[in-house]
């Protein structure tokens, strides 16, 4: 290999590296900026659960206060909440048509003549009070939804009556899981000045109307400016207006430098689909922030699983909004369950300022601008060099096929960044994360097999081109996938079987490469596959295709492979001791593997040895740079994570090679006799 070449490469790699530092500057910077807490709790629902509690709200609301609850989130009345606090009555038009004629046939008459001849559907909703102010404010939020065709509005002694015809949105499930017909009237305005009074911040939860007049828009943008409201959360599948307006809540998001809540989906993957929401954020330059809704956690049965799935969803998965409502347990009390949501989030909130985050402040908005051309053109080249360098160390071309190689990428790699200007972030980043452990294991194989070092100086040498190698691929993703797009988890890392898989093929293929020569290597080929196969071969391979959908299984959680219970505890004691958890393939795997290897080698010279045990360095190593793909996960916090493993894995390789120096003795002191 020609070492000025190689030198010359390793030299245009770094620098290459260095111009796409604006990226992680970026991330950083933003990460920075972003180490507020909001916990905001959804009023309505406490409100209900204090109803079955038969507890003041009053009362609730100052217990979660001194829980550190600064923050309520209020969505519109509905048809059907009014109802609930016995102001309406309502229902469709059938069952109201057939209580009248039953119970009071004169006034059912006046009321069909009253309808006249306008066509009712039997589902069209009914609706009826007595009491004065509430009729006049269904005449007028009803009035700003829904056109004089879509909304039947009569009186009839002292009884105001109003039966909405257009199509009405299904939002409210009864007890039996049905839904029922309803509709949002807006904001209740006494309740926001109630809020404000108390010194609670107001999230607010706008969510689209049925009927055809969008006059209630302006309802939000004076809630916004009366009550001093920061943050939005939308309520429901569709946002308001849309989609014939999405404009003007475009305007009141900027004109009133709002901050939109993104919620995340159940199973922690991206958030949910709102229609709408992409076009908002993508026309505001992305006011957001994640939220977490602790809904999410009815299927947890114990209390300290929430409190640390809480804990995680801040610290691992850079939530900064939780959404919190009652705990419905259904094997406790209503009082139960709201005693232990307010002891939990209690908890939860000195637990989250001890780890260094802040509470009681707004939310930042945070910086919307992307990667430029000349980043991600410095990028592309870094992984072309990183690439040649590897094929050199692996193939060892000559000189003038690296050369065609180089000219090819580098034209390449400007064509697609400075000519075509196509953002392929994700593509650099999937391609760090299978090169560089792919890289990192094949400098290991050539140093262990070329050194001739004493056993610690061996082992210091191969955690530092295991690690200097694999921290290049982290720093690569992390400044490939730097916007606002992917702290969000708008954008996300794709193609994560491929970077758990594709490294171990190829370290088979370093493994070959460095202790055959390749006439070797297609002989033993060609003499295997002309073997006849053996049970051995056979129950060799099932077991091997059960480790793999093992392993695919556990990297993702994707399919269908749970944690056991131990593993839960285990990362329970881990959270408790570090700032975030180290990953178990590092710590149980990778650092142990590394130094058995390393020892195991050094002493016997057997090349069987770094392929077996190789393998879960391999492991490992893909962990390692698999911790910066989350990069809804603060770079700090995968840094430390990082150190964590590093700390935990040289410890138990430390008890792991005492183990085979046990091992050992025992052997040569009495199995050879």
């Amino acid at each position: 290999m020609n070492k000025k070449l190689i030198y010359g490469l390793w030299v245009l790699l770094i620098v290459c590296l260095a111009f796409s530092f604006s990226g992680i500057s970026l991330r950083v910077s933003n990460e920075a900026q972003n180490k507020t807490l909001v916990t905001t709790a959804d009023f309505y629902q406490f409100e209900k659960t204090a109803d079955l509690a038969n507890e003041d709200i009053d009362d609730v609301l100052t217990r979660l206060q001194e829980a550190g609850v600064k923050n309520l989130s209020v969505k519109e009345l509905t048809l059907r909440y009014l109802a609930y606090k016995g102001d309406i009555q309502v229902a469709p038009y059938n069952e109201f048509a057939a209580t009248m004629q039953n119970a009071s046939p004169s006034l059912w008459s006046k009321i069909r003549k009253a309808v006249g001849d306008r066509a009712v559907r039997p589902v069209n909703l009914t609706v009826v009070t007595d009491q004065s102010d509430v009729a006049d404010l269904l005449e007028e939020r009803l009035g700003d939804r829904f056109s004089s065709d879509e909304m039947i509005h009569f009186g009839i002694d002292g009884k105001d009556y109003f039966i909405l015809t257009a199509e009405l949105s299904e939002i409210v499930k009864n007890k039996n899981g049905n839904l029922n017909l309803d509709n949002r009237l807006g904001f209740d305005n006494e309740l926001l000045s109630k809020l404000r009074s108390r010194s609670f911040d107001v999230t607010l939860r706008p969510g689209t109307s049925a009927g055809s007049k969008l006059t209630y828009m302006h309802e939000y943008e004076e809630a916004v400016r009366d009550y001093d409201v920061q943050t939005l959360i939308f309520d429901g599948t569709i946002l308001p207006g849309v989609p014939d307006d999405v404009e003007t809540i475009e305007q009141i998001v900027t004109d009133q430098e709002l901050l939109v809540g993104i919620i995340e989906t159940s199973v922690q993957l991206q958030y949910i689909d709102q229609q709408g929401l992409d076009q908002l954020m993508l026309d505001t330059n992305y006011p957001i922030n994640r939220v977490y809704s602790t809904g999410n956690d009815e299927y947890l049965t114990q209390i300290d699983e929430r409190y640390y799935r809480w804990i995680r969803s801040v610290i691992d998965r850079g939530i900064r909004i939780l959404y919190l409502a009652p705990f419905k347990d259904g094997k406790l009390s209503a009082s139960d369950n709201l005693n232990n949501t307010i002891m939990t989030v209690d908890h939860f909130h000195s637990t989250i300022q001890q780890r260094g985050f802040t509470l009681h402040e707004p939310l930042p908005r945070l910086s919307s601008m992307m990667t430029e051309t000349f980043h991600r053109f410095a990028v592309c080249l870094s992984l072309l060099l990183a690439a040649m360098l590897y094929l050199i160390y692996l193939f060892k071309p000559g000189r003038r096929l690296i050369y065609i190689l180089l000219g090819l990428g580098i034209l390449g790699c400007a064509g697609i960044n400075l000519l075509l200007n196509m953002d392929f972030s994700k593509i650099y980043a999937l391609g760090a994360a299978i090169l560089y452990p792919s890289f990192s294991s094949l400098l290991l194989l050539l140093y262990l097999k070329k050194s001739r070092q004493p056993f610690p100086v061996q082992i210091l040498a191969s955690l530092s081109i295991l690690i200097g190698i694999n921290m290049l691929g982290a720093y690569t993703i992390v400044t490939s996938l730097s916007d606002i797009r992917y702290i969000m988890n708008i954008g996300i890392f794709s193609g994560v079987k491929l970077s758990f898989v594709l490294p171990l093929i190829l370290f088979v293929v370093n493994y070959l490469a460095v202790f055959m020569d390749w006439q070797e290597i297609r002989d033993k080929t060609v003499e295997f596959l002309h073997r006849s196969p053996s049970y051995l071969a056979l129950v060799i391979g099932i077991v091997a295709l059960g480790i793999l959908y093992y392993y695919l299984g556990r990297s993702g959680h994707t399919a269908g492979i749970k944690v056991s219970s131990l593993e839960i505890k285990l990362r329970e004691v881990l959270e408790n001791l570090f700032l975030a958890r180290p990953r178990f393939k590092e710590f149980l795997i990778g650092y142990p593997a590394l130094f058995a290897m390393v020892y195991l080698y050094h002493k016997y010279k057997h090349p069987l040895i770094l392929m077996v045990l190789g393998l879960g360095v391999v492991m490992g190593s893909i962990s390692m740079v698999n911790s910066f793909s989350h990069v809804f996960t603060a770079v700090t916090i995968s840094a430390s994570r990082g150190l964590a493993g590093l700390f935990t894995g040289v410890l138990l390789a430390i008890v792991g090679l005492i183990g085979i120096r046990i091992i050992e003795w025992v052997w040569e002191k009495y199995a050879r006799n």
